[in-house]
């Protein structure tokens, strides 16, 4: 009875031992660098910074393509070559869409804050009101839900009266006040 609660135990350890190890990615050692398990070559520190221009750039709210675009004037290099640095970016820092919806929400709030600033500055009155409202309604400071009663808010209760009245003869009669319970 013994073997046959230890026999899938040891299918398992049989399974784990015929695995191979896994290769080490690219992106392994940046990963190490940026937990403060290892050293860069400069090379490597480059890269690294335009991993991070990359990445700075999608928090800035700027599209996928548009990055692509400013990685081939900023750095000098090939659509292709900037296309892998922004999905190697993504594969080392995460998806900017997946991080927070609040992060990106205040992403959106920072820059209509900066389209604001410029239609000031360009003395733009339409733009500054339409700016405000839309900096309103991601910040929730307009609500398009109705206005509760306080009735509606009260919860409800029953009030039962404590009085007895015999023979037309009542207890408030004898200057007693009601005695009430709220259930």
């Amino acid at each position: 009875m013994t073997d046959f609660f230890y026999a899938p135990m040891n299918e398992l350890t049989n399974l784990e031992n015929d695995l191979e190890p896994r290769s080490p990615d690219k992106l392994d050692k940046y990963k190490d660098y940026l937990l403060g398990r290892g050293k860069l070559t400069p090379s490597e520190l480059k890269m690294l910074e335009k991993y991070r221009k990359a990445f700075s750039w999608r928090c800035k709210g700027f599209s996928p393509q548009h990055v692509k675009q400013m990685l081939m004037q900023d750095e000098g290099s090939q659509y292709a070559q900037a296309a892998r640095i922004l999905q190697e970016a993504t594969e080392l820092y995460g998806r900017v869409e997946e991080i927070d919806a609040e992060g990106t929400k205040r992403i959106l709030i920072e820059n209509l804050y900066l389209a604001m600033s410029i239609a000031i500055r360009e003395k733009d009155a339409n733009a500054v009101i339409s700016t405000v409202k839309e900096i309103g309604k991601l910040s929730k400071v307009y609500t398009d839900q109705p206005q509760l009663s306080p009735a509606d808010l009260m919860p409800k209760r029953n009030i039962v009266f404590n009085r007895v009245t015999v023979n037309n003869y009542s207890a408030n009669d004898e200057g007693k006040e009601d005695e009430y319970e709220v259930v």
